[in-house]
């Protein structure tokens, strides 16, 4: 392991969390936290809970965990989302974990110093030996931004900006940074990524043109959107990244699918907007045309389902996980 204040040459796709969840041509799946619908509730009761699937999916050969980053609980809008701090939570995710990849399914850049962004994704990366997925968004609740004195017609300009410097931060050493809100010369940021950067992946819009995404990210993390609209949206990224970084460059392609396996394994596939509720056969049947597509990674989301979620990734794990890797 190289010194915590030394930039490394390392690739990004030696770390252990890029290779247990990217390659070209392989699908992997995820699970989205919190796992449990009810978690949420009682988060203090659940965490030994929710640390107990997360070993069981590790086992299984789930290759990564996501966590949103929700900073305020919003009234009107219904969905927690999160509870706990995101860098928090993978933190302690990863002492009770060895393998599997820890993500961010996104953390918003406009409310976050660059900064302090930095060090914290680069001690996340150290903590966890390279497992950390840096996935970053612009928030998208109205009320988050007043909270937190951000206009949020420009989240898209501070989002750039922020990323921008977090780079910067973590790629040089006492090089002066001057940005919109700050500056800093004398300092440095450290630790620094075990890699050249910390695996950072684009989730939905962020505010960006695809070709910007496909230059400064390392992946593009979208909702789920239907087989057709996905084929169109994987045809334009693998473009954008083969204009903005050569033929031969691979960069991931993830979706977030909201699934309630039905308890007849031949259901078929209800629903369409987030996700479906459908049988588990029908589940591998989409998932081998999300792989045809061109789609690497699937995070699976159990929250709003009707059955127990243990039930559900125990499914997932004897019949579902076995039939993805195969052709």
């Amino acid at each position: 392991m190289s010194s915590l204040f030394d930039l490394s040459d390392k690739p990004i796709d030696e770390l252990p969390g890029y290779q247990c969840t990217f390659a070209p041509g392989r699908l992997t799946v995820g699970l989205s936290l919190p796992i449990e619908q009810d978690a949420e509730a009682e988060p203090k009761d659940a965490l030994s809970n929710q640390i107990r699937l997360i070993q069981k999916a590790e086992r299984a050969g789930i290759a990564a965990v996501w966590a949103r980053d929700i900073p305020l609980r919003v009234e009107t809008f219904g969905d927690v989302g999160q509870v706990y701090d995101p860098w928090m939570y993978l933190s302690y995710i990863a002492a009770h974990t060895t393998d599997i990849a820890l993500g961010t399914g996104a953390i918003v850049v406009p409310f976050q110093h660059p900064l302090v962004m930095a060090k914290r994704a680069a001690t996340l990366d150290r903590l966890s030996d390279g497992r950390f997925l840096f996935g970053v968004a612009t928030g998208d609740r109205p009320e988050e931004f007043p909270a937190f004195n951000q206009d949020k017609g420009k989240r898209g300009e501070r989002f750039r900006e922020h990323i921008e410097v977090y780079e910067k931060a973590l790629s040089t050493s006492y090089r002066p940074i001057r940005w919109s809100e700050g500056k800093m010369g004398g300092s440095d940021v450290v630790p620094k990524p075990l890699a050249r950067r910390v695996p950072l992946l684009a989730t939905g819009s962020c505010q960006q043109s695809l070709e910007w995404k496909a230059a400064h990210t390392d992946g593009w993390f979208m909702y789920h959107k239907g087989l057709e609209m996905q084929k169109k949206n994987i045809a334009n990224w693998q473009e954008a990244v083969a204009k903005e970084c050569g033929e031969d460059v691979f960069k991931p392609f993830l979706e977030s699918l909201w699934i309630d396996l039905h308890e007849d394994p031949d259901a078929p596939a209800q629903g369409g907007h987030f996700g479906y509720r459908l049988g588990r056969n029908k589940l591998i049947e989409l998932l081998h045309s999300q792989r045809q597509l061109g789609i690497n990674h699937v995070s699976i989301n159990f929250r709003t389902s009707k059955r127990d979620a243990e039930e559900q990734i125990d499914e997932l794990i004897e019949y579902v996980l076995p039939a993805t890797q195969t052709p």
